[in-house]
């Protein structure tokens, strides 16, 4: 077996390791942030054959089992078509999980690399090289096939065109939007490349090139978003376990439309946002609606407000090149006096402390890391 023990690194294997680090990273906020696993299954498989592609592409360094690695490579790669067309309508519609009948598009991928195998066992196009998936003309033929199936994939979300006009007029809606289209673009983009390979207008490495930039352009992109869109800063559902008995059908119902909306649209951002405007959001009357916040979330409306105004204001506090009067009116209060009245009571710090306090731990960490 022919290793290279060198420590010399291509710039594609630099590209490689970076990609799977930002996937890692994003793998690992997902698991942290997830309060249900169903929901969290799909980004997870999404993040998780991302970063498989980067791993293997730097493991194309073993250059003894290329062909199994490229192999691979084209599953990790292919399997992200399939897998952004349903965690667009899973992000666009607020649902759970897509209704199972979407959940078909995921035969694509293995019934075309079944069909490729048997045509090629049936045609002895493999015998020269004693057969098997590793045969070379298996691998082009499935990298063919393999992007004509991708772009089918993608064009089916044309069938649910009509729906991403409705999200970018739905409050709170823009953010999920862009986050959607960063996902369908790179993916369009990546089929894009990987048919210019496979009709011999690319090379196999300019391919993999672009293929991995790609792939880090979007991760970089998903990061970025993620913390404003997938997750919740403060776990609704934390006090919500010791208060279900409290709560009828209804009221259960009413409950988790609110942790939705919170969640997703983030309709505490807008400063003028009322009780009355959140009731008519999820269709009931504002005295039920207290009452159901109150034993669902233990905590009065203005205080569900604020509490997740403040931890986002906390986030943003990190980033010592946002004032501390934008990201006031940016996490939804109408004035800075308010802001740093409600985020002392919440935190016991002022937002000036809090941010200090946060870079000279930060200053302390690279101390450390330095003097290690």
């Amino acid at each position: 077996m022919k290793f290279d023990y060198t420590t010399t690194f291509s710039v594609i294997e630099w590209l490689a390791v970076t990609g799977l680090v930002q996937s890692i990273f994003i793998l690992v906020f997902i698991v942290f942030r997830a309060r249900n696993w169903r929901q969290a299954s799909i980004a997870l498989s999404y993040f998780f054959f991302l970063a498989l592609s980067f791993g293997l592409q730097f493991a194309l360094r073993l250059e003894d089992f290329e062909k199994p690695i490229r192999l691979a490579l084209w599953i990790s790669r292919e399997m992200g078509a399939p897998l952004c067309y349903l965690l667009v309508l899973q992000v666009v519609r607020l649902t759970d999980v897509p209704e199972r009948r979407h959940f078909l598009i995921l035969l694509v991928l293995p019934l075309v690399a079944l069909g490729v195998f048997l045509i090629g066992q049936e045609r002895n196009l493999c015998e020269d090289e004693g057969g098997g998936w590793g045969c070379q003309r298996i691998i082009d033929i499935l990298y063919w096939i393999g992007s004509m199936a991708s772009a089918l994939c993608m064009l089916a979300l044309w069938a649910h065109k009509d729906i991403f006009g409705k999200l970018w007029n739905t409050k709170g809606g823009r953010e999920r939007y862009w986050l959607i289209m960063t996902l369908i673009i790179a993916n369009v983009l990546r089929v894009v490349v990987s048919l210019m390979m496979a009709t011999g207008h690319l090379e196999l490495g300019d391919s993999d090139a672009l293929q991995t930039t790609l792939g880090i352009a979007f991760a970089y992109l998903a990061t970025t978003t993620l913390f404003r869109v997938y997750p919740l800063p403060v776990q609704l559902s934390a006090t919500s376990r010791a208060h279900t008995f409290l709560l009828t059908e209804e009221e259960r119902q009413i409950a988790a439309k609110v942790r939705k909306l919170m969640e997703l649209d983030k309709l505490y951002h807008e400063p003028e946002f009322s009780r009355a405007d959140l009731a008519r959001e999820v269709g009931t009357s504002e005295n039920t609606l207290s009452r159901v916040i109150n034993r669902a979330f233990g905590k009065s409306f203005p205080r569900l407000l604020n509490e997740l105004r403040v931890e986002d204001a906390k986030r943003m506090l990190n980033d010592p090149a946002i004032p501390i009067q934008v990201l006031a009116f940016e996490v939804g209060f109408n004035s800075l006096a308010s802001f740093n009245r409600v985020f002392r009571e919440i935190t016991g710090n002022t937002p000036s402390a809090y941010r200090a306090h946060h870079a000279e731990i930060q200053r302390k960490q690279a101390e450390d890391a330095t003097n290690e």
